[in-house]
């Protein structure tokens, strides 16, 4: 019997994204016989891992580049917020409007 490969995320495309065993005592999902993950998968794993990082970090500067003002000025007044508990909800709205709306 042929064993299926099956994808953890909800893709259920094989290969893009992190494989894991569900079943310790299950054979290796990349097919090989092996009772154990074999290096070639953890070697599959760990390159599927390291290019999400990858993408992230990319993510992560784009975002930085064209929210990362607002966003700052964003956390700025949730904090001014949060330390003046008293303030009312109305002010934070419009405040948060101008930011956005520029």
């Amino acid at each position: 019997m042929s064993e299926t490969k099956e994808c953890s995320c909800e893709t259920k495309q094989h290969g893009s994204c992190e494989t894991s065993m569900q079943d310790h005592h299950a054979k290796c999902p990349c097919g090989c016989g092996s009772d154990h993950c074999c290096p070639m998968h953890m070697w599959k794993v760990s390159f599927h891992e390291a290019k999400k990082s990858v993408m992230v970090d990319i993510l992560k500067e784009k975002i930085q580049k064209a929210y990362g003002q607002k966003m700052e000025q964003t956390a700025d007044l949730m904090l001014e917020a949060m330390e003046a508990k008293k303030k009312g909800e109305t002010e934070l709205k419009n405040k948060l409007h101008e930011i956005w709306e520029k």
